[in-house]
């Protein structure tokens, strides 16, 4: 009975069938089939991508700062460098050109003891930069001036000092508007330069 037993155990060992991994013995296609399918998106999205974010910078920096003003009464600014119908913020230029401007005396009639100065660039924003100085006593310390005006609280009488700090290029653009005689000084200067706002009441 027992020769039996393990004669049988012996028979059933010799038939068992080797079952193979059916993972390993298949091949492996997925590469093969999705390669022409991945490589034709990324021939045809690469491109594509790289022409919108060109289109989006590119947009970016056309449509920086403020539009030019192209009024009459903007190109009269253009030939005085003042004017007193134009708002703070106003746009003269795309681009810097080199003018070097000067001191002015601005007298008023305003009895307040402080105003409002408004400092801008009124060309391009390039980064040119300024320091303001009051009475000889620096303002703060230097900084870029954009087309957005930067708004500044000085004595209604005494001496605004602007000292073009660093040239963008181009030389450095800029304008002031005094809320004491409602008017708008458009100068410049080159780097290391200065322009001397004196003011008086009548």
């Amino acid at each position: 009975m027992e020769n039996n037993e393990r004669k049988n155990e012996h028979t059933l060992e010799n038939h068992r069938e080797y079952i193979p991994d059916i993972a390993q013995g298949m091949p492996d296609h997925s590469h093969e089939a999705a390669s022409p399918f991945t490589k034709r998106i990324i021939k045809e999205a690469v491109p594509l991508l790289l022409a919108s974010m060109l289109a989006i910078i590119f947009g970016m920096m056309s449509h920086s700062g403020h539009a030019v003003n192209k009024s009459s009464d903007a190109k009269a600014a253009l030939e005085t460098h003042m004017s007193t119908t134009l708002p703070a913020g106003t746009r003269l230029l795309s681009k810097d050109e080199h003018y070097a401007g000067g001191d002015m005396t601005i007298t008023h009639k305003d009895s307040a003891a402080k105003t409002k100065l408004y400092i801008w660039d009124y060309a391009a924003e390039d980064g040119d930069y300024v320091q303001i100085f009051v009475d000889g006593a620096p303002l703060g310390e230097p900084f870029m001036i954009k087309n957005t005006p930067v708004a500044l609280t000085v004595p209604a009488v005494g001496e605004v000092k602007v000292v073009g700090t660093r040239d963008g290029g181009g030389g450095i653009t800029y304008a002031v508007y005094y809320e004491s005689d409602q008017t708008t000084y458009f100068n410049g200067m080159n780097q290391g330069g200065s322009n001397v706002y004196t003011l008086l009441r009548e």
